[in-house]
């Protein structure tokens, strides 16, 4: 045998390895991303016209919440 065959069989079973462990990585599954929290803000307007002035009004409405978590507060140890 001659050093060009050998190098030629070990570069086959290298590429087939490569190419075992690429496949497995590929049907591993993914870890699971958590869902971001919700928005603790918010905003509405309305839009409506005085009658006696007859100019537009713009009423905006924003609202924001200070919970950041759903679990409950955690209480501290008695002493």
């Amino acid at each position: 045998m001659n050093l060009r065959l050998l190098f030629c069989i070990a570069m086959g079973i290298f590429t087939t390895f490569i190419g075992l462990v690429m496949l497995i990585a590929r049907f591993r599954t993914p870890p699971e991303i958590p869902l971001p929290p919700k928005p603790n803000f918010s905003a509405a307007a309305q839009t409506f016209t005085d009658e006696k002035t007859g100019e537009t009004l713009t009423e905006r409405d924003f609202t924001v919440t200070t919970k950041l978590t759903d679990r409950p507060p955690h209480s501290d140890p008695e002493p």
